[in-house]
């Protein structure tokens, strides 16, 4: 009789309180276990793992455990010698390079403050630490030369790769048998931009090396916000080992990915039903209840509870994906999936066409030219589905790309409909969701538009900037485009929350971008606003502002919204400010006036960020 399983089949948050461990299933919400499993009891912390096997820390780095919860024997666990580590030394990053039995096994630890890599081989009959200080040289923006170091450490396709903090390099790493260590450097990580439109200056970031299915990831999560809690941008990147460049991962070859304390997991969706394909799962560092899910495929970052009462003294939560399901090298994806969506499509149609034929039908004796004149009548959405509904309609015509705008501009509705507007695959797509039907369709950008960023929109316009000092409008629906004077400063068209006031074929139509800048840390009471202005019927040029006050206001992720001749802005505490451009032609002369004030009214009505909203 096999023993009784002490951990969840599926991927879980992991939070540790007292002598007890509770597991938040993240394929079934609110499903939660309760477990006392010992290895995990006192200040037992897993900081790593391969392959079913976790690195266990105790007492403060200073006692390391090898633990498979799957074995039941003794042989489970494999307890490491003791570690006297520099009272000055901290430790980083941790890996286990591969499983116990593996001739190359070592468990490695990185120490930031004295660049060294401290090792040990599980399997070595005489194992003992070994500490081998490397020395990556690097000169800071004064001109002088000081330590670099590692930030991060994976391993993929049997070798040994890292990063360097100062002047970001990706390294292979390797230790020969007389434990001399080679580091090699191979290129530039990605440089960091951040994209969004958050009036207000980038913060933190935090970077995670990861291997998924044989491949090489690069993770930027980009955070601001005043305490720089606030995530704003995920970006992943793919490295290409033959040209030795790294390259925006468009997918990840359908798996799902987990970033957390004890590193990251590959994990195929197909064990564990919730679990979205080519997304990245991550914990906040702050929120601890919240669960972050980026999708590569659209951009786009949801954010879930899975447990929604958790001990307020437990420690911050960790991914746990169980060990019998982990991906390895050798695991094969799923295969087939066109193939079997043509042959279900094949089955339903034939099953369709045996009830039409029984119920005798009449729809389908209408001529075809008059099924596509209907077909033509219908909304994009309702086209695609009107063409699944059986064989004959899937003879009408695809519905190309450039017919889709022109379809949304004629088609009539019983109201106005809203679309969400997404920028995807680094700025050379946009995503089209309908709010109501949760469908969606993806067009590609003209080439002129790549890599260009959608600042605002309204009324079927656009606001886009190329992110250097370029800004103009665009109609998608009548592609008519109409531009704006260079931007005074490049920060202008790349960091500025935009907005504009009403049509830009209208003479009254206003411009503005602002940028916040408040005393850091939040302590400080003061907050000064960076404005840039321009009105169609003004001076063709933009006008720019700095104002101050006393009161801190750090902005919001967001744009102004415009109402009755005002921009109102929402900081990041719930705090209202109202900016105002006026102009007035006098004797032939532009007379600007631009003002900013921090409402005292209403009082915050809410307690936390993420409950902050501003509407019109």
């Amino acid at each position: 009789m096999g023993r009784k399983r002490n951990f969840p089949l599926e991927p879980s948050l992991l939070y540790c309180h007292d002598e007890y461990q509770t597991f938040c299933s993240l394929c079934e919400p609110h499903k939660i276990y309760r477990k006392r499993i010992a290895a995990l009891c006192g200040d037992s912390e897993i900081v790593a793992h391969s392959c079913g096997w976790f690195l266990l820390s105790n007492q403060q780095d200073t006692h390391f455990s090898l633990w498979n919860p799957t074995i039941s024997d003794f042989s489970s666990f494999i307890h490491l010698p003791p570690l006297s580590l520099n009272p000055d030394s901290e430790i980083s990053d941790y890996l286990l390079s591969s499983p116990p039995g593996d001739p190359d096994c070592k468990v490695l630890l990185l120490d930031r403050v004295l660049g060294s890599i401290i090792f040990i081989r599980p399997d070595d009959p005489n194992k003992e630490w070994t500490q081998i200080q490397y020395d990556i040289p690097y000169t800071n923006w004064e001109g002088k030369e000081t330590r670099n170091f590692l930030d991060g450490c994976v391993s993929c396709n049997g070798k040994l790769y890292g990063f360097t903090f100062y002047e970001s390099e990706l390294l292979t790493l390797s230790v020969d048998k007389a434990n001399k260590l080679v580091i090699e450097s191979l290129c530039k990580m990605p440089e960091l931009i951040a994209e969004s439109t958050v009036g207000c200056p980038l913060v933190r970031a935090l970077y995670f090396l990861v291997e998924c299915c044989g491949e090489l990831l690069y993770v930027q999560l980009v955070f601001s916000g005043s305490k720089g809690n606030r995530l704003i941008e995920v970006h992943v990147f793919k490295f290409d080992f033959v040209g030795m460049i790294w390259k925006t991962a468009e997918s990840l070859m359908g798996q799902a990915v987990f970033l957390g304390a004890a590193g990251a997991s590959s994990f195929n969706p197909a064990f564990g039903k919730g679990i979205k394909g080519d997304s990245i799962y991550f914990t906040h560092f702050e929120d601890r209840d919240l669960l972050y899910t980026f999708n590569v495929m659209d951009g786009c970052v949801s954010v879930t509870l899975p447990c929604p009462s958790v001990p307020s003294w437990s420690l911050p939560p960790k991914i746990f994906v169980p060990p019998d399901v982990w991906l390895s090298l050798n695991s094969t994806l799923p295969s087939g999936k066109e193939e079997q969506v043509e042959d279900f499509d094949e089955k339903e149609d034939s099953r369709t066409a045996q009830i039409v034929q029984a119920e005798e039908t009449h729809f389908l004796d209408l001529p075809f030219e008059t099924l596509v004149i209907i077909a033509d009548c219908l909304i994009p959405f309702d086209y695609l589905n009107f063409r699944a509904t059986c064989r004959d309609c899937r003879l009408i015509p695809r519905l190309q790309q450039r017919q889709v705008l022109p379809k949304f501009k004629t088609c009539h509705y019983s109201a106005s409909p809203m679309w969400l507007l997404l920028s995807i695959n680094d700025l050379t797509a946009f995503k089209f969701v309908d709010p109501i039907h949760g469908t969606s369709f993806i067009m590609n950008v003209p080439e002129s538009l790549k890599g260009c960023a959608v600042r605002y929109s309204r009324n079927g316009w656009l606001l886009m900037s190329n992110r250097e000092f370029s800004i103009f409008f665009i109609n998608l629906f009548t592609e008519e485009i109409i531009k704006l004077p260079e931007t005074p400063r490049r920060e202008c068209a790349r960091s500025y929350a935009m907005a504009f006031s009403s049509l830009p074929t209208s003479p009254d139509c206003m411009v503005v971008g602002s940028s916040g800048i408040s005393g850091y840390p939040p302590t400080y009471t003061s907050s000064d606003l960076s404005i840039a202005c321009i009105t169609m019927r003004g001076p063709n040029e933009w006008i720019e502002s700095y104002i101050e006050h006393d009161v801190r206001f750090w902005l919001n992720n967001s744009s102004p919204v415009f109402y009755k001749g005002s921009f109102y802005l929402l900081d990041l505490e719930g705090r209202l400010s109202v900016l105002r451009y006026e102009e007035e032609e006098i004797d032939l002369e532009f007379h600007r006036t631009v003002s900013w004030n921090i409402l005292k009214e209403p009082k915050i009505p809410c307690s936390h960020r993420s409950k902050d909203y501003r509407y019109k």
